[in-house]
């Protein structure tokens, strides 16, 4: 049978795969430790890891602080593309959307959603 983490890593690379333009996702601990990754860019994923886990925990602060509930995503935009950062549980997820179409925010988080629940469902 296999495990629990070979599961999530394979839904991860599923995930991967589901969406052209995705460059990658990572997962992380609220602390920033790596948990795993697929990616197609060459970044260092420990570091990917501590940032998101960072933002993430900013975003909260100042929803916290704003709007006194936790905050959902946190979507960082550039030129080339966009991060979106979301917690789920203990961890914290990153996905990397190569490409400045911003139509595709809307369906990397449907997809995004759609991985969580799969993994929610895997414990």
């Amino acid at each position: 049978m296999e495990s629990v983490g070979a599961r999530i890593e394979k839904a991860i690379k599923e995930f991967l795969n589901s969406i052209e333009g995705i460059g990658g996702i990572y997962v992380a601990s609220l602390d920033g430790l790596l948990i795993t990754h697929a990616s197609r860019v060459d970044v260092d994923p420990d570091r990917v890891a501590a940032m998101i886990a960072s933002i993430s925990a900013v975003g909260d602060r100042v929803s916290k602080e704003l709007l006194n509930e936790d905050s959902m995503h946190v979507i960082v935009q550039a030129h080339t593309g966009y991060i979106v950062i979301k917690r789920q549980g203990d961890y914290v997820f990153g996905v990397l959307v190569q490409g400045s179409d911003d139509s595709s925010i809307g369906l990397t988080m449907l997809e995004l959603d759609r991985l969580l629940n799969t993994i929610r469902n895997i414990k």
